[in-house]
């Protein structure tokens, strides 16, 4: 197995068909075919589906992916320290920030590099992203239950805030738990914000009433607004809440929920320390 042929395959993979992933690389869509069809017999493994507008990874390639990825990865750290290829994990909450402007700065200080961001739904899939080698590094809220044998860096913190339906009396002010406590919850579906949540409300001798579960995080403000419960959310979200008639009202700083990155404990590139240290400069834990 050579590692231009995982290239291959990654960049097939990447671009969702051989015409694309080779016009990517500057190759023949015959050479690339020919080279992941080599791939694919010394594996004694059928990587791609052949779909009549392009590829689509078979099971097998879905397993694969992340090993080449961390394949071709290692090879560019190992002849080129420098390379500028970096992959993102990041989820919902984080992708407007500090996601968005951290890749920012970095491609200014960069012009030449490449970057590839990937949505994952909650932050067990970006630690799994990561932990898999799909992804360089990731962006999570801290404490996480999924870091494992993946290396945290803590950050600044993220404020949220309580948005609850139109007309509800609420005292002013920045709200505490036991007020959190008072209001059924519009929860996402998994990941760390319902643990969290729990824990800290058992903490101060609450439970969590929990309203509505959803898998689409987007739905929470209209959810409220339709009067399901109340809900926690960035302060992207309780903008749009408060325009379309939501009471809002900020958490107390001292519940605000830490950001963290997180990347493998093995070789790393450059880019992935110069990402961590532009995200200590520009979001330093306090």
């Amino acid at each position: 197995m050579q590692i231009h042929q995982v290239e291959h395959f990654v960049a097939a993979a990447d671009h969702g068909s051989v015409r694309n992933g080779a016009a990517a690389l500057g190759l023949t869509q015959q050479a690339l075919s020919r080279s992941i069809a080599a791939l694919e017999r010394e594996l004694g493994l059928k990587l791609f589906d052949r779909l009549g507008h392009g590829v689509a990874l078979s099971s097998a390639g879905r397993a694969f992916l992340g090993s080449a990825r961390r394949i071709v990865r290692d090879a560019r750290i190992e002849t080129s320290p420098d390379s500028g290829l970096l992959d993102i994990a990041t989820w919902s909450t984080l992708a407007i920030h500090p996601t968005a402007p951290l890749v920012g700065l970095l491609h200014r200080e960069n012009p030449t590099m490449r970057s590839r961001i990937e949505q994952a739904p909650d932050e067990e899939s970006v630690c799994r992203l990561v932990r898999e080698g799909h992804c360089d590094v990731g962006t999570v809220l801290l404490p996480s239950l999924w870091l494992h044998d993946l290396t945290a860096t803590a950050l600044g913190h993220l404020r949220e805030w309580l948005i609850l339906p139109p007309g509800t009396r609420i005292d002013p002010g920045p709200v505490a738990w036991s007020t959190v406590a008072e209001h059924h919850l519009v929860v996402p579906a998994g990941g760390t914000p319902i643990s969290f949540v729990g824990q800290e409300l058992a903490g101060a001798g609450a439970e969590l009433k929990l309203g509505v579960r959803s898998a689409h995080r987007e739905a929470q403000v209209s959810l409220v607004l339709a009067g399901a419960g109340a809900a926690l959310v960035t302060e992207r979200y309780a903008e749009m809440a408060r325009a379309r008639g939501a009471v809002i009202r900020e958490l107390d700083l001292r519940l605000a929920r830490q950001i963290g990155i997180v990347h493998r404990r093995d070789r790393r590139s450059p880019l992935v320390d110069r990402f961590t240290e532009l995200a200590v400069a520009h979001l330093p834990p306090r």
